[in-house]
């Protein structure tokens, strides 16, 4: 029961209080791109959250032999990114032999997927705050699951910005960074000033 309450805590504070564009900023550029193809929103976020989740479970045994090393900060994301194409080769061999009919809606989202810094990101901040199995893999649910909710936030408020009165200047991009700081302001004030590291 330990180990369940664990893991949907940490599937909660990934979700919510750290969540991985809110409070560092990963994979803002990937969503800026999905937002152009809402359509995907929910196929790249399955992905990536299948994606980070298995490159966590196959990671998190081998990373205890890497971080006793004496170059670990180097060996460590190197191990990840390994781990993560991996998972990339498996599931596109997987999905390609068992549901071809899928694979052909799935193929060109499942690289963007899982080659980008939000995946990475999500594999290393387990490893440096050294958690358990549990923790990692709720960590990992959590964070690609706070993509989809972050990504789905930041659509919702540009359909809101399209119908407001933006001046020439601020129009576009520039209105979004404003309401993507804005949105970070708020998710940092549920951590309260202290960033996890």
């Amino acid at each position: 029961m330990e180990y369940i309450a664990r893991f949907f805590l940490m599937v909660l504070t990934s979700l919510f209080v750290e969540n991985i564009i809110f409070t560092r900023a990963f994979g803002t550029s990937r969503v800026l791109y999905i937002l152009r193809e809402p359509k995907t929103l929910l196929r790249r976020t399955v992905l990536l959250t299948g994606v980070i989740t298995v490159a966590g479970a196959v990671g998190y045994p081998l990373r205890g032999l890497v971080q006793s090393k004496e170059h670990a900060y180097v060996l460590v994301p190197m191990l990840y990114i390994g781990c993560i194409a991996a998972t990339y080769a498996a599931a596109y061999v997987l999905i390609k032999k068992l549901m071809p009919g899928f694979f052909e809606n799935v193929k060109d989202d499942l690289g963007p997927a899982a080659f980008n810094c939000a995946a990475l990101g999500s594999l290393l901040i387990p490893s440096i705050q050294r958690l358990d199995f549990v923790g990692t893999l709720g960590y990992g649910l959590g964070m690609g699951l706070g993509f989809g909710l972050a990504a789905a936030i930041i659509g919702f408020g540009v359909k809101r910005l399209e119908l407001c009165r933006v001046p020439r200047a601020f129009k576009g991009l520039p209105i979004l960074l404003i309401y993507l700081g804005l949105l970070s302001l708020a998710f940092y004030g549920l951590v309260g000033h202290q960033l996890p590291t």
